[in-house]
């Protein structure tokens, strides 16, 4: 995947996003990174959904080609690669949550708890707070881990 590509979709804020996110996988990897705390190509790998190998490693590339993830070396273990969100990843933690709301509503077989929704209605600031200390958490718990 090359910045070309991104590039090309760029302008129009909704041809812009829809460069990045148009596809279901792109979107279920920011879910697992921003609000899961997934960072490994294993953790996305696993995750319910069943993303097959190469359509994982092509949207990892795309998304941080984009400037959404950053890729590092696991410190806890040298030949695992992790993937961090970047500002620009974490400024998208309000439309995402916003677009998982809305779905509570219509996805009949929703398995969100209705606190989900409900703490997001009624404080959207606090919300969108713990979600991005959760992230800090996570990435931290990673980098200062002794091995």
């Amino acid at each position: 995947m090359t910045k070309t590509k991104i590039t090309e979709w760029s302008g129009c804020p909704a041809r812009y996003a829809a460069g990045i996110f148009g596809d279901k996988w792109c979107f279920l990897i920011m879910r697992d990174v921003l609000l899961l705390g997934r960072r490994t190509y294993s953790d996305f790998l696993n995750s319910p959904e069943g993303i097959s190998t190469n359509i994982l490693a092509n949207r990892l590339a795309k998304l941080e080609d984009a400037g959404i993830l950053n890729r590092k070396i696991d410190p806890r273990k040298a030949s695992r690669v992790c993937y961090f969100p970047t500002r620009k990843a974490r400024d998208l933690l309000p439309t995402l949550i916003s677009m998982m709301v809305w779905s509570t509503v219509y996805d009949e077989t929703t398995e969100a708890p209705a606190s989900f929704a409900a703490a997001y209605k009624s404080d959207p600031a606090e919300t969108l707070a713990w979600y991005e200390a959760e992230i800090d958490r996570v990435d931290t718990e990673i980098f200062n881990t002794t091995v």
